[in-house]
């Protein structure tokens, strides 16, 4: 049986690069957020998750959802993840914060890190695309 993680993760792109998170003792770097806990809203997670891996304080009723996504989870044909993709105005310099080891700035395109696949084979592809078109990514 396949399991399915749901995550609200938040869109930050500067000057054509994406921000992405990497956790401690992971190898791949991921969109910054997390699963949803029970009774939380797709916004709740997503703000509470910001806050505490990237120290930063977002401002919820600015936020958009852009796509939804989802593919195997990095390492694990056993476990699909599902990831609901926004983009919010918020205040503070992304920094690492609680499990976050480190923070990337990957250029919107072909990853130069290691990524998870959802992120290499699905977000940076639509992001790139938006950019290319008239729909905001910044």
């Amino acid at each position: 049986m396949t399991k399915r993680i749901v995550k609200a993760g938040l869109c930050v792109v500067r000057d054509g690069k994406l921000l992405l998170a990497r956790s401690v003792g992971d190898a791949h770097f991921q969109i910054p957020g997390g699963k949803i806990e029970s009774g939380e809203s797709d916004v709740d997670a997503m703000v509470r998750e910001a806050s505490e891996e990237l120290d930063i304080n977002v401002y919820r009723n600015t936020a958009v959802h852009l796509k939804t996504f989802e593919a195997a989870a990095a390492g694990r044909s056993d476990v699909i993840v599902e990831v609901r993709l926004y983009r919010a105005d918020f205040t503070g310099d992304p920094r690492p914060s609680s499990e976050i080891a480190e923070l990337h700035w990957q250029p919107l395109g072909a990853p130069v890190v290691a990524c998870s696949d959802v992120v290499g084979l699905h977000i940076l592809p639509y992001l790139l695309e938006l950019a290319q078109t008239k729909d905001r990514v910044e």
